[in-house]
């Protein structure tokens, strides 16, 4: 289910940046991405969301991010060594998954992740395990 679509959309405040490789929903702790059917997220396309939350959060916050898999894409699994760094936004993570595919691609993310990293079969199962992390409250 999209964000937009769920019931969770009325009920928190977001701000909707979207690009041409898919919608973000910038939250207070966390964000989530929706890829567009077909896109291929690499460095570039991250080096882009992070410009993103760097200037909507400032460079002292860190977040929570929810991969909301709505659609089929590919995703380079290197990107999760970008948060071995000292400077990294995010400290925690989870991929929605809707199909079996996408859950054992999050299996391999998962593996490479050096952050905490949940794979949830719901969008509200992500936000709501986003919403009880200790470092962001």
């Amino acid at each position: 289910m999209r964000f937009e679509e769920s019931s969770l959309s009325k009920s928190l405040k977001y701000e909707k940046v979207v690009l041409d490789i898919g919608s973000y929903y910038l939250l207070d702790n966390f964000f989530i991405m929706e890829v567009n059917e077909g896109e291929h997220f690499d460095w570039n396309e991250l080096n882009k969301v992070i410009s993103i939350l760097r200037e909507h959060y400032g460079f002292h916050k860190t977040v929570a991010y929810i991969a909301n898999r709505v659609n089929s894409y590919s995703i380079d699994p290197l990107l999760w060594s970008y948060f071995d760094k000292d400077d990294s936004i995010l400290i925690a993570a989870s991929i929605v998954s809707y199909r079996d595919s996408t859950f054992l691609s999050a299996n391999i993310e998962k593996q490479l992740s050096s952050i905490p990293l949940k794979r949830s079969k719901t969008l509200e199962e992500a936000i709501n395990w986003v919403q009880q992390l200790k470092e962001l409250n």
